[in-house]
């Protein structure tokens, strides 16, 4: 399947779709209308990424193949944009112990680094600088708040590793129409799954609810979607380099 895939897209033309998510703003913490949750599938980005030998694409475990992992939970507006970069906190990797690395690295992992590792923390830093500071939380409460709605995965991901499955039976095993959002790789390639959650009144994340339309428009796969495979699990591989 790899190699088939190598060689598709060398086919593909060089311009890529530019991004349907519109441009952020700059505001003030908690001024947002609620969350996006969003999942990345990591034998995808591991693919995409291959050259790099990370050392979670080569050694992945088996939760990351089972399902998505955490990619982030970002404060959105209804029209489509998003506030980024609210505050000059500092982002304090002492939560992430605090909370427990175990999770971490099963729920929520930086694949790119070692545990320890120099900068191994910074993708969780970038995702509190970005996303966090406009949450209105407290660190450990903004990543408690993640860790804690990672939902109960559906086995389809599982089941159906290194083969494809219809896009609509996908939604379904995600709680169906406008209440999940799947982006591709190539219009093909499952890469990320993104929920939307209410905001509760202390500007927590609540239940989840149907995501809006300027959200859904984010969804770019095909009728078919393929389930890739860490590139470390498939022999061929090999033989392509």
């Amino acid at each position: 399947m790899l190699f088939s895939r190598w060689i598709g897209r060398l086919l593909t033309p060089i311009l890529l779709l530019i991004s349907s998510r519109k441009a952020r703003v700059k505001a003030r913490s908690e001024d947002f209308d609620f969350y996006v949750f969003s999942m990345s599938y990591q034998p995808e980005f591991c693919y995409r990424h291959r050259s790099h030998n990370y050392e979670g694409c080569e050694h992945p475990r088996d939760a990351w193949r089972d399902s998505p992992t955490i990619h982030g939970l970002w404060p959105q507006y209804s029209n489509g944009t998003w506030p980024a970069s609210c505050s000059d906190e500092l982002f304090d990797e002492t939560v992430l112990y605090g909370l427990g690395v175990e999770r971490f690295e099963h729920l929520w992992p930086n694949v790119e680094k070692s545990w320890g590792e120099p900068g191994f923390e910074n993708f969780w830093e970038h995702e509190w600088t970005k996303h966090g500071t406009c949450s209105g939380l407290e660190q450990e409460k903004y990543f408690k708040t993640a860790l804690d709605h990672v939902p109960n995965p559906p086995t389809i991901v599982r089941e159906n590793y290194g083969g494809h499955v219809p896009k609509s039976d996908l939604i379904a095993a995600y709680g169906g129409l406008h209440m999940a959002i799947i982006v591709c790789e190539s219009k093909n390639f499952l890469s990320e799954i993104r929920i939307c959650l209410s905001k509760n009144a202390d500007a927590s994340a609540g239940e989840r609810i149907e995501c809006p339309e300027s959200l859904l428009v984010e969804e770019n796969c095909g009728d078919e979607i393929t389930i890739p495979k860490f590139y470390s699990d498939d022999s061929v591989w090999a033989l392509v380099e």
